[in-house]
């Protein structure tokens, strides 16, 4: 079962955070846990605050949230010619350059090592939100963020990548972000393992020829890609499996290996959430990610 552990900001911030505090912080985020620092947060700038104008219009109507996206070289998710652009773009540059330091702050050398991905501002209420974008009925319980699910991405393989994300309540009307943490991803993988069918001879290299992934996906991503839909549409898991209620409050900042850490998103707006990847080979214990679990479950190489 996932945990949430608190580290007080003060003591983060403070010359008595020690390099054996960067240690067990390691191990605490690669055991599977949400780190979690309260008074932690993003300055926001007093031009940025027209993003909390709470105009329908923030995004774009297709996306439910404003990503910046280094690889695509690309924001998304707002109009080009919105008032909001520029804003949301200057604080997500400059949230992706705090993570960058609280991660080494955190995590030593170690975090050094993390290459930072999208960012993204999600304004959206998660609450009774309604199905945003061109995708069919069927398909939209993959974005329905309320659901308990592992991240796995269909476009972006991750091979022998893991993800980890650090979220920020910036909310400046002093709403929480509600969150349910769930319990072991091997319980979670062996539930549905047998269910997966395996993939067909060329298939990845054929979705590669396609572009519907932007590189040539692993059997690894196969299967997180089955377990992120197969937990999803379980009723019985989402209902009755193990799991954790938490809000973080505003000026809040909790980070964690979302590929591993069974998680939904409940409720909450006005957020910021910069994704991290990782090898597995730069982590201090590679037998605890996913990647890992899988192969001594299913006895095969996934990647």
């Amino acid at each position: 079962m996932s945990r949430i552990i608190e580290i007080p900001s003060a003591h983060f911030r403070s010359p008595a955070w020690t390099a054996q505090e960067q240690a067990s912080a390691v191990e605490q985020l690669e055991g599977s846990n949400v780190l979690f620092i309260a008074g932690l947060s993003v300055p926001v700038h007093e031009d940025e605050r027209i993003l909390f104008s709470q105009d329908t219009a923030l995004t774009d109507g297709v996306q439910k949230n404003i990503t910046l996206d280094p690889y695509l070289k690309k924001t998304s998710g707002v109009a080009k010619d919105s008032p909001y652009r520029s804003a949301a773009e200057a604080l997500m540059t400059r949230y992706r350059a705090e993570t960058e330091a609280w991660l080494v702050r955190l995590l030593g050398a170690v975090g050094g090592k993390y290459q930072a991905q999208r960012t993204t501002f999600r304004p959206v209420e998660i609450r009774n939100r309604k199905a945003l974008g061109k995708v069919g009925d069927s398909k939209q319980f993959r974005f329905d963020d309320t659901l308990l699910h592992a991240d796995a991405f269909k476009r972006r393989p991750m091979v022998k990548r893991r993800i980890l994300r650090v979220f920020n309540n910036i909310n400046p009307f002093g709403e929480t972000r509600q969150w349910k943490v769930g319990g072991d991803f091997a319980d979670y993988a062996k539930r549905y393992l047998g269910k997966i069918r395996q993939p067909l001879p060329g298939e990845f290299a054929a979705l590669n020829l396609l572009h519907l992934t932007h590189w040539k996906r692993s059997h690894y991503d196969h299967i997180m890609l089955h377990l992120h839909d197969l937990g999803k549409l379980d009723r019985d898991f989402q209902d009755n499996s193990p799991q954790t209620l938490f809000e973080f409050p505003p000026n809040s900042v909790w980070l964690c290996f979302t590929d591993s850490v069974l998680h939904a998103a409940l409720a909450g707006r006005y957020a910021l959430e910069q994704t991290f990847e990782i090898t597995i080979d730069d982590m201090a214990h590679p037998e605890k990610s996913p990647q890992r679990i899988l192969e001594s479950l299913t006895g095969q190489q996934l990647c």
